[in-house]
């Protein structure tokens, strides 16, 4: 086996996998695993991006209409209404840190075919503390460090007003120690909006070519993710996916959010596919969501049995107003001075078309309209 200072390739794969490969936790390994012995490579890629998405136990295929589309789902790139851009940091096992950052920006958004575009990129990476390393006979020879990377190009586009259909090329890219591979990818997305409250959506994700270190090669993990969410209303959500991976196992995320106030979001979450070898609570996680001047601030606990905890902090930006929240205001105006007009000394007003903005209009907005009732039948 070739070595690099003294440590076999192989052996840097094992340490690597143990820290940070979710495929390891999958199968509850807790013995060495060998490059090219069944496993797969770039196991990071299975790990939740984004402190909302990993609370809600890595449930949002159905959700990603925003600037974790790139990671989760490119076809939520047809749906995002604004310019967002998200970050993560996260405390890993093992003394191991994972960086995200991505932006999505929407084209056209008012297109006389009602279709609607965008385009995203995102970069995550990997990155461990120094490994002790030994030579064959286990005798100490200095320390060495170790990274992944994937870094995703998405496009993504609304057929009629509710199926959007997108597709993400990726770049993966690792080193351990001097000894690097890259490996590319391709995920495709759909997601569909049955009505304002339900989504359905389906991803195929990582096909692509093998992540090799000199002669030895592992596939990516490549799966196929099917999930739905259901707003039930403004304050309570749901969202659930079953996963169907290369090594025929299944598993199932569920995650529900309740929002007790317009700047607060409470977040629960649970997996299976990290259970083996682990306690029932190693599938389990939650966090909360700050939401200020229209962007987001989030965390999440997610632990690991006796592997430890992982502590995620995120956020999400945006730019410009949104679009819905801009048609509502504009819808809002036009109503206004069509009771104006309309109402004179009446005391009583029941347009159809006041009944439907009061539906689309977030709480605060609704208080706003009210307040101005009361005004119109004094």
């Amino acid at each position: 086996m070739k070595t690099t200072r003294g440590i076999s390739i192989t052996n840097k794969l094992t340490i690597l996998c143990v820290a940070a490969g979710f495929s390891v936790l999958i199968m509850g390994a807790a013995e060495p695993v060998q490059a090219s012995s069944g496993t797969e490579g770039a196991s990071f890629l299975d790990i939740p991006v984004g402190a909302g998405p990993a609370a809600l136990g890595g449930a949002y295929t159905a959700l990603a209409a925003d600037a974790y589309a790139p990671t989760w789902n490119p076809a939520g790139l047809g749906f995002v209404p604004d310019n967002e851009l998200s970050g993560q940091h996260l405390s890993y096992l093992e003394s191991m840190n994972y960086e995200y950052l991505s932006f999505v920006h929407p084209f056209d958004q008012s297109r006389d075919d009602g279709t609607h575009r965008g385009i995203g990129f995102s970069a995550q990476y990997l990155a461990s503390g120094d490994i002790p390393g030994t030579d064959i006979n286990g005798n100490p020879t200095g320390s060495f460090n170790s990274h992944y990377g994937a870094y995703n190009l998405s496009y993504g586009q609304t057929l009629g007003q509710k199926l959007s259909l997108g597709v993400t090329g990726k770049l993966i890219n690792a080193q351990i120690d001097d000894v690097s591979a890259n490996a590319y990818a391709v995920d495709l997305g759909s997601l569909y909006k049955v009505n304002e409250k339900l989504s359905l959506a389906g991803t195929l994700t990582n096909i692509g070519s093998k992540l090799t270190f000199l002669s030895d090669g592992d596939p990516l993990p490549m799966a196929f993710h099917a999930g739905a969410a259901y707003e039930a209303n403004n304050r309570l959500m749901l969202t659930m996916e079953g996963v169907y991976g290369r090594n025929a196992t299944g598993s199932f995320h569920i995650g529900g959010a309740w929002r007790p106030m317009e700047a607060l979001s409470l977040r629960v979450g649970y997996r299976t596919d990290t259970l083996s070898g682990l306690s029932p609570l190693a599938g389990f996680s939650t966090g909360m969501g700050l939401h200020l001047f229209g962007q987001e601030l989030a965390y999440a606990w997610v632990p690991y049995g006796d592997l430890g905890n992982t502590q995620y902090f995120s956020f999400i930006a945006r730019f410009g107003g949104r679009e819905e929240e801009r048609r509502n205001l504009i819808h809002y105006q036009t109503i206004k001075e069509h009771r104006t007009v309309k109402s004179g000394g009446d005391q009583t007003i029941s347009e159809p078309e006041y009944q439907q903005l009061m539906q689309l209009l977030s709480d605060d907005d609704t208080h706003v309209a009210q307040t101005h009732q009361q005004e119109v039948s004094k």
